[in-house]
């Protein structure tokens, strides 16, 4: 049986870091993991080449064809399985991923035959058994919401694993032709890892806790250091929740990784209060290459962290940045754009970030309530869109205080530091270093993202107009 796995693309009105980073879609590569010893499976990734998908069809008429989607690639995932639709009419399309676990109902369309609630491996493996099999109903299948003459109707419940070590290795062969093109920000390559899933921590306005159950459901080190020493980059993004939620766990990972001398760069993200926690367990990580440490501060007023649930102590921002600065780590610091900020308030980040040279990467977060969250269910009768394609971090989505096109001045002004800073803290002024293709490019993605900035008050409704759904 065919099977084609398909990345949707980023839509216009879509900013952040699709304009300097692609990453591999590891979430495809591990559900093609489960069935490519089965099946034939390829892989369309039309964030890096959208026009694959097309090609792709001409010559390759799938049985099954499953698209991942976050919360931003509700419309483009549709699309690419309406193209599907067209041409391989009885094919099985399928939908699964962090977004559709959420809220399915966005995915309640006549393109799409089944939507996978929660971890897909085993699901899809189960989806494609049956289908080759002959089955049409798949009201047997657990873990889904299949579409019926009646309606959609939601399957019983699939279980989330106690933890990954079940999972298979990411088929990495399926993403072969487009791994040269992976990069992150001011890196030239980069594999992305998953070492855990989920978070237990009570964030209202974050939706892995919502995703996994309030678990944490982790990999065994063995596992993880067993496909660290497989990979060529040298960069290693950690694609978790929470990656140090077990510090024990990640003690020995970083000492096993040592202990072979394996030594690459690493991105992870990590609580503040872990940092302070467990140094000794960024000492390790510190040695075997732990680069950047992204971490939501969220907000300098201690009120505002209460009231998110960011459930930490007065002090403990300031003391996690000391640890990084003396194990010499690198953070990427995350601060919450809240409705009623002015000037001041992103005058006074600056100025925070300026004194604190560790933190190298700045990223301003306007508050964005995602279906699910305790946040959304706040606020829901406050949201000016349901288009989905704005739910990505940068866009003012209740109204704010000042009129919004302001706001995204300050943000591209207060971004335009952010990229001096980093400029004058790496080095990146040099000559050589400047003028090298993976900062030629990274420039011109910034510039797309103001460029975006610039014209991003017209992605949504201005406050006080009926509020617009875009659908594809």
């Amino acid at each position: 049986m065919r099977i084609l796995l398909i990345n949707p693309p980023c839509g216009p009105r879509t900013i952040g870091l699709k304009n300097i980073a692609k990453i591999e879609p590891l979430g495809l590569e591990l559900v093609g993991a489960g069935v490519s010893g089965v099946h034939e499976v390829r892989l369309v990734d039309m964030e890096v080449r959208p026009e694959d998908l097309q090609e792709t069809l001409r010559g390759f008429t799938p049985d099954v064809a499953g698209v991942t989607s976050e919360i931003v690639h509700v419309e483009t995932a549709l699309a690419a399985l309406r193209q599907v639709r067209r041409a391989a009419p009885d094919c099985l399309t399928v939908v699964g991923g962090h977004h559709p676990t959420l809220h399915p109902q966005d995915f309640h369309d006549d393109a799409v035959d089944l939507i996978v609630i929660g971890e897909g491996i085993e699901t899809f493996a189960e989806i494609c058994a049956a289908r080759a099999a002959g089955e049409r109903a798949f009201a047997g299948v657990r873990g889904i919401v299949r579409r019926t003459q009646g309606g959609f109707v939601r399957n019983g419940a699939r279980p989330l694993p106690a933890n990954l070590d079940a999972q298979p290795m990411p088929d990495r062969s399926l993403t072969a032709r487009y791994r040269d093109r992976y990069y992150y920000l001011f890196e030239d390559s980069v594999a992305a890892v998953r070492t855990s899933a989920g978070c237990s921590f009570p964030c209202i306005f974050c939706s892995c806790r919502v995703y996994s159950q309030g678990a944490f459901i982790p990999r065994s080190p063995e596992l993880v250091f067993e496909e660290i020493a497989s990979l060529k980059e040298e960069f290693v993004m950690f694609c978790d929740d929470h990656s140090f939620h077990d510090p024990e766990r990640m003690r020995r990972l970083g000492q096993m990784l040592l202990d072979a001398g394996i030594k690459k760069r690493y991105f992870a993200y990590a609580r503040a209060d872990s940092i302070v926690a467990d140094r000794e367990v960024f000492r390790i990580w510190a040695k075997a290459g732990l680069f950047l440490v992204m971490t939501g501060l969220e907000s300098l007023d201690h009120d505002t962290l209460r009231n998110i649930g960011k459930k930490i102590e007065d002090d403990i921002n300031e003391r996690a940045i000391a640890v990084l600065a003396e194990l010499g780590i690198h953070m990427s610091a995350g601060f919450l754009v809240e409705p009623d900020f002015d000037a001041e308030d992103f005058a006074r980040i600056d100025r925070y970030v300026d004194a604190h040279p560790s933190i190298l990467l700045v990223e301003f977060t306007p508050t964005t309530p995602f279906p699910g969250t305790p946040l959304y269910r706040k606020k829901e009768g406050e949201l000016l869109t349901a288009d989905r394609q704005v739910y990505d971090l940068q866009h003012f989505l209740m109204k704010t205080a000042l009129p919004p096109r302001e706001l995204y001045r300050l943000m591209m002004k207060s971004y335009g530091k952010v990229v001096l800073r980093v400029i004058r803290r790496l080095g990146l002024w040099r000559p050589q270093v400047l003028f090298s293709r993976r900062i030629l490019r990274l420039i011109a993605g910034l510039a797309r993202s103001q460029r975006q900035l610039w014209r991003a008050h017209k992605d949504v409704p201005a406050p006080g107009l009926a509020p617009v759904e875009r659908t594809g």
